[in-house]
């Protein structure tokens, strides 16, 4: 339980200051695909990339897993936004890992775990052994993006 509430405070907590520096977003993408640590997403169209949020193997420790983070942030037009982070941690993560984070949930055949906080939603997932964080302003966008 304790993974879960750090896991939620932090990526609310980078979401907030995503949103307080969310200036110029000038990068478009020319397709609608994006991969991070080897993991691929899909972009929805109208959606931009505010290049300073990303997050570039950032060393973190908690609870005693260490782990590597990389991120990135997109937005669009009417103040959606979706956060994309994939964790690569020292320690074998399995599905296990993320039974706290939210109800079962299989989104476009991918299975993992999803919180809905009414603000935002959260889709956690274990995928090559990296945990996967979707956080978008509701379901149907993290739909979009899940590959």
């Amino acid at each position: 339980m304790n993974k879960k509430i750090f896991a939620v405070l932090s990526i609310f907590l980078m979401v907030m200051v995503g949103c307080a520096y969310a200036t110029d977003s000038t990068d478009s993408l020319n397709n609608n695909t994006v991969t991070i640590s080897g993991v691929n997403f899909t972009i929805p169209e109208g959606f931009t990339e505010d290049v300073e949020e990303a997050v570039v193997n950032q060393s973190n420790s908690d609870d005693g897993y260490n782990y590597v983070t990389n991120q990135k942030m997109f937005e669009d037009n009417d103040t959606n936004l979706i956060l994309l982070s994939v964790e690569t941690y020292e320690q074998n993560i399995t599905d296990d890992f993320i039974s706290d984070f939210g109800e079962k949930t299989t989104i476009n055949n991918v299975t993992g775990s999803l919180e809905d906080l009414g603000f935002l939603a959260l889709f956690t997932y274990v995928q090559d052994g990296q945990l996967v964080v979707v956080t978008a302003n509701n379901q149907e966008l993290i739909k979009e993006v899940v590959i």
